[in-house]
């Protein structure tokens, strides 16, 4: 993804793109571009996901060790 987007407006354009999705109307080869994008946010998103979780892990570290 070229423009840093934020979570919520990724995982807002990735909804949106299910639905295309499961449109029965939405001829073949846009399904597979809005696939290629889906996956290119799914990553994205789960960037941020590990991310974040590893910066709660750190702080959650560091409160322990400021209790000792």
């Amino acid at each position: 993804m070229n423009k840093e987007k934020s979570f919520e407006d990724a995982m807002l354009e990735l909804e949106s793109i299910v639905k295309k999705i499961e449109n029965e109307e939405t001829p073949l080869e846009e399904i597979l571009e809005l696939y290629e994008r889906g996956s290119e946010l799914s990553a994205y998103c789960q960037n941020i996901l590990t991310k974040t979780q590893e910066k709660l892990e750190i702080i959650q570290k560091q409160a322990e060790n400021t209790e000792k």
